[in-house]
């Protein structure tokens, strides 16, 4: 994985060790991206079973629904993203299944506005949360909020902010795909670098939906949606001259091609899935996958990765099985002593 150093097999988020079943302490660690390995474990520990077509339409909406929110309550899409990803973070320790979606969306705006100092008051978002879902009804005051509903979001604010160990260090792709744009611009002066941007950027902003940015650095998503924006308007448009075949875009991106092309794999299963465009864009994108998969089989394995680590980055199912409460049941309660740890870098 881009930007981080895999963990050995069987390696949990949390570490767990024998002082967690005594009711004793234990100690947290944020990891900020996980291998395919680990989030497969993560899964397993949650006793979900594989991720199934209703909890991904779940986390879709979820996101969605952020997104109409903070565009009602004016937030930069910074923010919105960091909402989106806070949700993600919260998704991987806890099941969709053990709380509202929507009350957890609401949290993560709530602590995203205040991670990008775009601070609204509770009331506020309670507020636009009711004119999303009710458009057609009459604005709520601030003084009809629930008082039950808002003491529940400052509850889940906890919670939240357990799951992400007190580290508010969120790094986004926008910056690095105009960074990575302004070098290509200085070396291909033909290409039209306003269009791909712009293209780059919209990918971006739908990476959010995926869980992209538990996985990757900022740096690579920005260099994966560089890379399938040429080729989407390459295939909008015969006349648009994309990204050259020929460069070491892996090395200009700072990252595996892998990386780069799953990336763009991610974003365009997402396009596939949710369905919202026409015909002759799914022919489209299920062009392009194949040809990333023709061009990573032509390529072959990367010849410098150890198989433990080729082990960690492949996707895998669910292997771990509980008949009773699994390790993460018991580090989700509040029977025991935490301590948090922060890296130094």
């Amino acid at each position: 994985m881009s930007g981080s150093s895999p963990l050995a097999p069987n390696t949990p988020s949390t570490p767990i060790s024998a002082t967690i079943t005594t009711g004793l302490s234990f100690k947290r660690h944020y990891r900020p991206y996980f291998t395919k390995r680990q989030l497969a474990t993560l899964n397993s520990l949650k006793k979900n079973g594989p991720m199934t077509v209703k909890e991904i339409n779940t986390r879709h909406a979820s996101c969605k629904f952020i997104q109409d929110i903070g565009k009602k309550l004016g937030f930069p899409q910074k923010t919105i993203s960091t909402s989106q990803a806070l949700y993600h973070r919260f998704s991987l320790y806890y099941s969709p299944r053990e709380y509202s979606s929507q009350d957890i969306s609401v949290t993560c705006i709530f602590v995203a506005s205040k991670i990008e100092e775009t601070t609204k008051k509770l009331k506020d978002i309670l507020v636009a949360v009711h004119s999303v879902k009710y458009p057609d009804s009459k604005e709520l005051e601030p003084e009809q909020i629930n008082e039950d509903r808002r003491r529940k979001i400052i509850g889940y604010e906890k919670m939240l902010l357990e799951t992400i160990c007190f580290d508010f260090q969120l790094r986004h792709p926008f910056e690095y795909v105009i960074k990575f744009m302004k070098w290509i611009q200085a070396f291909q002066e033909s290409l039209d670098s306003k269009r791909l941007a712009k293209k780059a950027y919209l990918l971006a902003v739908d990476s959010f939906k995926t869980l992209l940015c538990v996985e990757y650095p900022a740096h690579t998503i920005a260099g994966g949606c560089i890379y399938l924006a040429s080729r989407l308007l390459k295939e909008e448009d015969d006349k648009f001259q994309g990204l050259p075949e020929n460069e070491p875009w892996d090395q200009y991106f700072l990252s595996r091609m892998e990386d780069i092309e799953d990336v763009a794999q991610q974003i365009l299963d997402l396009y596939i899935f949710t369905n919202n465009t026409s015909r002759n864009d799914v022919s489209q994108y299920t062009r392009i996958k194949i040809a990333l998969n023709e061009q990573a089989e032509s390529r072959g394995p990367d010849q410098i990765m150890d198989d433990i680590t080729r082990q960690e980055l492949k996707p895998r199912a669910n292997d771990w099985e509980f008949d009773g409460p699994s390790p993460l049941d018991v580090v989700n309660t509040n029977q025991h002593t935490v301590s948090y740890h922060f890296s130094t870098s």
